[in-house]
């Protein structure tokens, strides 16, 4: 099962390559391509009022893209800071048991919060993030359990506390979704 990676706005190098890594040890049955072509955000989605991106419209775009239709899933990077409806920011977005989802880097910068650069601590969140985003695209809900990747992050301390797996609740729902997958009964979208 395919994970497209799309570039928006010219996210690190870095980032990409370790989620190409990283997200199909994560996701069993996955594997990643990272997209060669970036993609700039039309003025549209931008509220120059916020300073930020409306999330909402920006998965929008997203689906508007032509891609290959070869991606199970399409993660977009956008190296952007982003809010959703009644939310200041949001560190990602998906579509429940949908085919696409978004992170957005800016917020999960250490130096965002006047803090050193930490690579390490980026690369993590960030994949934090992705496998939170695209659990939602598999069916999979907020969580309860402070620690699991699908815990909802109110702020980047919920992120740096969970952990980069899924609890044992989630990954049962999430192997149970990939078995159906394979066996033709979940759905494509």
């Amino acid at each position: 099962m395919l994970i497209l990676v799309v570039p928006i706005e010219n996210p690190p190098l870095k980032v990409l390559k370790y989620l190409e890594y990283e997200l199909p040890r994560r996701l069993p049955g996955t594997s990643v391509e990272v997209v060669k072509k970036v993609l700039d955000l039309p003025s549209s989605v931008y509220n120059p009022h916020r300073l930020q991106y409306d999330s909402d419209a920006v998965l929008e775009f997203l689906k508007g893209v032509e891609l290959s239709r070869r991606g199970f899933r399409i993660l977009g990077v956008a190296d952007v800071d982003a809010y959703s409806d009644q939310l200041n920011f949001v560190f990602g977005q998906a579509e429940i048991y949908g085919r696409y989802a978004v992170i957005y880097l800016q917020r999960l910068r250490p130096e965002f919060y006047g803090l050193v650069a930490n690579e390490n601590l980026f690369l993590e969140r960030a994949l934090k993030e992705s496998m939170h985003e695209l659990g939602h695209t598999f069916g999979l809900l907020h969580c309860t359990n402070k620690y699991c990747v699908m815990h909802f992050s109110n702020s980047i301390f919920d992120t740096d506390v969970k952990l980069p797996k899924f609890c044992t609740r989630c990954l049962r729902t999430l192997l149970t979704y990939f078995t159906r997958f394979r066996s033709g009964k979940a759905p494509l979208y």
